[in-house]
């Protein structure tokens, strides 16, 4: 990429690691340029969501609409 771009994924993944210290492995996983806010219990992901929402809010961060995706379950056997 040009104009020094080449590592716009490392530092987009820095900067989601500080926003989200406090969240990382409990609510939040950051990888590269997906951000994912999970929960242990259906009835507390609500919650995390919003935790996550206002934290971008915050720092004045937006999302695509378009590559989101709301709702997905992951069940391990």
């Amino acid at each position: 990429m040009p104009f020094g771009l080449k590592n716009a994924g490392a530092t987009y993944q820095c900067v989601m690691w500080r926003i989200f210290d406090d969240m990382l492995h409990k609510n939040v996983e950051c990888c590269i340029d997906n951000l994912v806010a999970k929960s242990r219990k259906r009835e507390d992901h609500l919650q995390d969501l919003r935790m996550v929402f206002d934290r971008l809010r915050w720092y004045q961060l937006k999302m695509n609409l378009l590559k989101c995706a709301f709702g997905v379950t992951l069940m391990s056997s």
